[in-house]
């Protein structure tokens, strides 16, 4: 069982309808009622919460709480990943989809969250990392079609209509899909293309309380992107597609494309829109690639780092064209 002696409360104060600033008091008291000594840090603007988290060891804390949605566990995990010394974050969500958390198996009442906390199994998680940008995410780096929904819901909206906004945004850019053509050159420099008009760079691929499987076999444990290519041509091939992610079946379609990789280049033509874990990244050329173990995350008790035990095939897609060489399609300067 971890025994922790110091912790750092990162709070967002305006997450869930300003809950996070109460929460993270409340959290205090308990943590404190234990015996930890902790320090509340509230954000005040985009970085603090990355900041904070990268210099926590060397601030002599033992475990950071981040308070507040996805976008402020984002910051504190790149904070982490850029630090040399690892210190398990514990996450408590106040956010309008708290997608980290569900996949995390975490709970979500207060006094079993700081139970969980204080007890739960620490683990090494790989994070993804954008050396162009030098920018890291946890989730997935999603370009195109998941790109536009971000893009076209606007946090004065969200803080309105919560995940309603994700699904009204999903539903008009649904109405409109077009396909481009994307290269993607992996880590063993073999390229490939593809017509569609999604791709899903998936670290953490699996969401066991909504029965959500986005890629087949994902791990955020063994190194390598999932990479997803998605061709959907009609709202009606994209609800075949979604299907097949909720009831975890995976074929050979013309639609649905995925392989792994710990290192990938892409580009598209024309340029489409890029997200990472729900925030706004520009458009294409995109370079991701896997930093193994690179933070350390408290999970909760239903939480499986290999649920399905291998049982998905590693590599499916129909044939494609030839290989071409990807410095071919990188931009000058890329």
């Amino acid at each position: 069982m971890p025994s922790y002696q110091r912790a750092l409360l990162i709070v967002n104060p305006v997450a869930g309808h300003a809950r996070g600033l109460r929460l993270g008091q409340q959290l205090r008291e308990s943590l404190e009622a234990r015996g930890l000594v902790c320090s509340v840090r509230v954000t005040n603007g985009q970085g603090d919460a990355r900041r904070w988290s990268s210099t926590a060891a060397a601030d002599g804390f033992d475990l950071i709480a981040a308070i507040g949605g996805d976008g402020t566990v984002g910051e504190v995990v790149a904070g982490q990943a850029r630090a040399e010394a690892k210190v398990p974050i514990a996450i408590v969500p106040v956010g309008t989809a708290n997608v980290v958390s569900l996949a995390l198996a975490l709970p979500w009442l207060p006094g079993m969250a700081i139970s969980n906390m204080l007890e739960g199994r620490v683990l090494p998680f790989d994070v993804g990392y954008l050396p162009h940008e030098d920018r890291h995410f946890f989730l997935m780096a999603a370009l195109g079609f998941p790109a536009r929904v971000i893009r076209d819901s606007p946090r004065r909206l969200k803080n309105l209509f919560g995940i309603f906004t994700y699904m009204g945004a999903a539903l008009r850019n649904a109405l409109s899909l077009d396909e481009v053509s994307i290269f993607i050159e992996d880590d063993t420099g073999v390229s490939r293309e593809f017509e569609g008009n999604t791709i899903l760079l998936s670290n953490v691929g699996k969401i066991g309380d909504i029965n959500l499987k986005v890629t087949p076999d994902t791990s955020a444990h063994d190194g390598r992107f999932d990479v997803s290519v998605i061709s959907s041509r009609s709202l009606w091939d994209l609800l075949a597609v979604l299907f097949r992610m909720l009831t975890w079946r995976y074929r050979p379609t013309q639609r649905l494309h995925h392989f792994q990789s710990k290192r990938v280049v892409i580009t598209t033509e024309p340029p489409v829109a890029v997200q990472i874990d729900g925030e706004d990244l520009g458009h294409t050329p995109l370079t991701a690639e896997v930093i193994p173990g690179g933070v350390h995350l408290v999970v909760g008790g239903r939480y499986r780092e290999n649920p399905d035990g291998g049982g998905f095939l590693k590599e499916f897609h129909v044939p494609w064209t030839a290989p071409r060489p990807a410095r071919r399609w990188l931009p000058k300067g890329r």
